[in-house]
């Protein structure tokens, strides 16, 4: 969601702070922007499969959010798209050629939209998709690096749709129109997607199915909204976001179906999220207000071990494990802007690169 740049209120991005990326927000047919007077925005810090690299949104001179990329300690910082396009919700392919993203415009409002790939070094730009009359937001690639999925949004209500990592064969998984279905993200296997799904009743589940979109199952059933899917990297159990308690915290579940474990406890008025699985899958990175601010935290994934890892006066989220588990990536607020920061996973060695 990976941290996604595209989110599905505007209240519920506001309460988990996570409106401070820059996100556009979606769902019953919104798109809202945040807006800022800050010297730089970044958003959703993504690391290269090699740990080279680290892929990143910020805005231009002239606002528009375009990808670039920088190395873990800060050096060579190479813009990838350009244009009056805003390029967000990025994500690696598997063997570390490609950045898949979405290029919307419209502003405050999202009005058009499709799904785009190119080469890390930014060289390759190619539209894989037409958005279909409403707009379309990038998922991820499988595991094997075959097969793209996307959000495809219509009349205010999102279907999953995965297709060729050409742009070829489109196969719309979840055809409900009454259903607002999103965030599919792969099985470590690749043999199954988690998504969101908010039904007429206006809760909001977690559901997997199968990639072909068969055998479809919610997983979730609490009278609360879930979403958020992060599955574990054995493929066993699926971390996720929950208000059932009255505020939003970070849950986990057998990726098979069955009880959740709550794991964050946030004070009274305070909230968790954007829970993150080390690839070892022994620990969990999330974010959680602390006196009305986000600091980063990692957990056991039994609800043990907690430790808070930043610890300054201003917003700090959208934590990202390094694929050695040694590093986490982050955003933080506390110099005159959002930008990305590396720490080692203790905590430690806390480092502006943008």
């Amino acid at each position: 969601m990976n941290t996604r740049l595209l989110l599905r209120a505007l209240p519920l991005a506001a309460l988990l702070g996570l409106a401070l990326t820059g996100a556009a927000a979606h769902g019953a047919g919104a798109g809202t922007r945040a807006t800022f007077a800050t010297t730089e925005d970044d958003a959703a810090p993504q690391w290269s499969p090699d740990g080279s690299k680290i892929a990143f949104s910020s805005r231009d001179s002239a606002g528009h959010w375009q990808i670039y990329t920088v190395t873990p300690t800060g050096g060579g910082r190479h813009q990838l798209t350009h244009g009056r396009l805003d390029s967000i919700d990025l994500s690696w392919s598997p063997n570390g050629k490609l950045i898949g993203f979405s290029r919307v415009a419209g502003a405050q409002v999202i009005s058009t939209g499709h799904v785009d790939v190119v080469g890390s070094n930014g060289s390759g730009l190619r539209q894989l998709t037409s958005g279909g009359g409403g707009y379309d937001e990038f998922l991820g690639f499988s595991p094997d690096g075959s097969m793209l999925a996307f959000d495809r949004i219509q009349n205010g209500n999102g279907s999953i749709i995965t297709m060729n990592a050409s742009g070829a064969n489109l196969h719309q998984l979840t055809p409900s129109p009454s259903d607002d279905d999103y965030w599919g993200v792969w099985s470590p296997d690749g043999k199954k997607l988690a998504f969101d799904r908010t039904s007429a009743s206006g809760f909001g589940d977690i559901w997997v199915m199968s990639a072909d979109g068969s055998q479809q199952k919610r997983l979730t059933a609490s009278p609360a909204d879930n979403f958020g899917s992060a599955w574990s990297p054995d493929g066993k159990r699926i971390a996720f976001m929950s208000n059932r308690t009255g505020t939003y915290e970070v849950e986990v579940m057998p990726s098979a179906g069955g009880a959740p474990t709550q794991l964050s406890h946030s004070a009274k008025g305070q909230a968790a999220g954007e829970p993150r699985w080390s690839p070892d899958g022994t620990k969990l990175a999330f974010q959680e207000q602390v006196n009305g601010h986000y600091e980063i935290f990692v957990i056991d994934p039994t609800g043990g071990g907690q430790r808070q890892l930043t610890n300054v006066a201003y917003d700090n989220t959208d934590p990202a494990w390094s694929p050695d588990g040694k590093k986490i990536a982050f955003l933080s607020q506390r110099d005159n802007g959002t930008n990305v920061f590396v720490m080692n996973a203790d905590g430690s060695g806390q480092k502006k690169i943008t």
